[in-house]
């Protein structure tokens, strides 16, 4: 059986008043390169990096709440990857509890699991909001 782990952190920039800035970065378990993910994850992977480079943009203001003084906040959390083939098994954690982190954690397992539904709401925030 097999394993990989993927972390995403997103960090949120405050300091402009029109718009937060974000930086988004992946990363893996230590010891290993994205490289290293199994072939049958790579689709998967590239369509969650995608998702998340166009959500968290329009989801960005929930998480200005958590900003004291509008500072950045940092959000982190993982997926990890066990199985083969096609049958994948997904466990989410979070580097330390909080509810930035747990809302990461929470976009990541919405992706992974109920992708077409998460995207739909998302879209529909957009469009609420712009």
């Amino acid at each position: 059986m097999k394993s990989f782990t993927l972390v995403l952190t997103a960090t949120f920039d405050f300091r402009d008043d029109e718009t937060a800035e974000i930086g988004i970065q992946w990363s893996i378990e230590q010891g290993k390169m994205l490289s290293e993910a199994p072939k049958k994850l790579n689709f998967t992977i590239r369509k969650l990096m995608k998702d998340c480079i166009y959500a968290l943009p329009i989801l960005s203001h929930f998480f200005e709440k958590f900003s004291q003084e509008m500072q950045t906040v940092t959000a982190t959390a993982s997926v990890k990857f066990e199985g083969e083939n096609e049958d994948w098994q997904l466990a989410f954690s979070a580097s330390e509890k909080n509810e930035a982190n747990e809302y990461i954690q929470g976009l990541l397992f919405g992706l992974l699991t109920q992708r077409n539904e998460l995207l739909r709401k998302i879209k529909l925030l957009e469009k609420e909001l712009y």
